[in-house]
């Protein structure tokens, strides 16, 4: 990447236009409910004499008429008060407050369902070091359009007066999605806070946009500097699992690939290939059915990583990582005999270590990736038909001889020597008379 000096700050420049809150409220309202507590927040803001409004991805998506998940509501006055007003009129309460200003409040609705909606004062940031969390502070609606990441995010719509149903674009955030462009607010975005490279390769992939020049000019300030090596490994995990998580599943590659194309995981100290990437991909798409998004994201995150070595990186602990290396140094002393191990051995093996580590090695070593996926889908659910109950029924009465006997049957299953649950009486008959019963 060429060295750009970059533009200066898109200049503040607020354009109004009118819109139809009726049709904006049937649009972010998952419910008559929801609609009616939207009514109620206004009236208590106009009472009060504060500006609510909304805010960021509900006004993008609602321009766009594509499906929300966004419902900030951010308030421009005292957000603490407001709530202890709100919680009289409504079903619902306060769940959570953050230092960043920010509430969680739960909205009890009929039959036994709840709705989360995120309350945020009307704030100004300031970023004491590269890459580090933010000390905020309240502020006016003006500097709060100021502080966010992206043109598009930048557009508010008001619930109260002064503006109340104005759509009020500050920095041409209307022409930008439009366009189709991502763009973020100032040269040095990336530096102040590094997540918003990830945010911005999300709404690439997620709405099929383009980068604008600043982009890449912020970007290019952050590499200068090496603020992505200067973010947490728990921010830049979290990250990453909402490539994850919080993207569609067809969308998981592109948004890696994006990172990886343009040097964003490079440059925070991750090295993916792309045919590791298409691995994984794969995988986890084959066995999303069959794993826990706990063991789910662990995997993902440890693929990313590559090596036990680097997982410090993406959040594990020095503990975890311990222990991975431990479990890969095992595999590595079974490994060269693989090919001759019998199906119950690899299975007995695979047990003794963390799911996530067995699809893990499904990617570092291609030629075990039939064995893992066959593990993951089928082989770890064969189990003997007889219960322990009923062995003892034969006769076997010692806990150890009963567990060895399950085992054994279960082996013999694994190998396609027994099929149904009279084969594995018969073999127990066998049994006893191997062992003299």
């Amino acid at each position: 990447m060429t060295n750009i000096i970059p533009e200066p700050n898109l200049e503040f420049k607020p354009e109004f236009k009118k819109i139809n809150l009726k049709d904006f409220f049937s649009f972010v309202s998952a419910s008559q409910e929801v609609e009616e507590f939207l009514k109620i927040t206004i009236e208590i803001a106009e009472k009060r004499g504060e500006f609510l409004y909304f805010a960021g991805g509900v006004v993008r998506d609602y321009l766009l008429k594509r499906k929300t998940f966004d419902f900030d509501l951010v308030l421009e006055g005292n957000l603490q008060e407001f709530l202890k007003e709100l919680a009289k009129k409504v079903k619902g309460k306060v769940v959570f407050k953050s230092q960043f200003l920010t509430f969680k409040f739960k909205l009890e609705l009929k039959e036994r369902k709840h709705f989360f909606v995120d309350f945020i004062t009307a704030r100004k940031e300031e970023y004491p070091e590269v890459a580090c969390l933010p000390k905020v502070m309240p502020a006016s609606w003006k500097e709060d359009v100021k502080r966010r990441d992206f043109t598009i995010n930048s557009l508010i719509v008001g619930l109260s007066p002064p503006y109340k149903g104005i759509l009020v674009d500050s920095f041409n955030g209307i022409k930008d999605l439009e366009k189709g462009l991502i763009r973020p607010l100032k040269p040095d975005s990336f530096v102040e806070d590094p997540t918003r490279i990830f945010r911005g390769i999300r709404y690439k992939v997620r709405f099929n946009f383009e980068f604008a020049e600043e982009f890449f000019n912020a970007l290019e300030m952050c590499y200068q500097i090496q603020a992505l090596k200067k973010l947490s490994s728990s921010r830049l995990r979290n990250e990453l699992l909402l490539f994850l998580n919080k993207e569609p599943e067809e969308n998981l590659f592109d948004l890696i690939e994006t990172a990886r194309q343009f040097k964003v995981l490079e440059n925070a100290e991750i090295t993916v290939e792309r045919k590791m990437l298409i691995s994984l991909c794969k995988i986890l798409k084959e066995v999303k059915k069959e794993i826990l998004p706990r063991e789910r994201d662990k995997f993902f995150l440890l693929a990313l990583s590559y090596s036990p070595e680097n997982v410090e990186r993406l959040g594990f602990s020095k503990e975890e990582k311990d222990k991975l290396i431990k479990y890969f140094k095992k595999f590595e002393e079974v490994y060269r005999k693989w090919g001759k191990l019998k199906i119950w051995e690899k299975v007995e093996f695979f047990e003794k270590i963390p799911l996530f580590f067995v699809l893990f090695l499904g990617i570092r070593f291609r030629d075990l990736r039939e064995d893992v996926i066959r593990f993951v889908k089928e082989w770890r659910k064969v189990k003997p038909e007889l219960t322990g109950g009923e062995i003892k029924n034969f006769g076997i009465k010692d806990g150890k001889r009963i567990g060895e006997v399950l085992r054994i049957l279960r082996r013999h299953k694994l190998e396609g020597k027994l099929c149904q649950k009279l084969d594995e009486i018969k073999f127990l008959k066998e049994i006893e008379k191997m062992w003299g019963l």
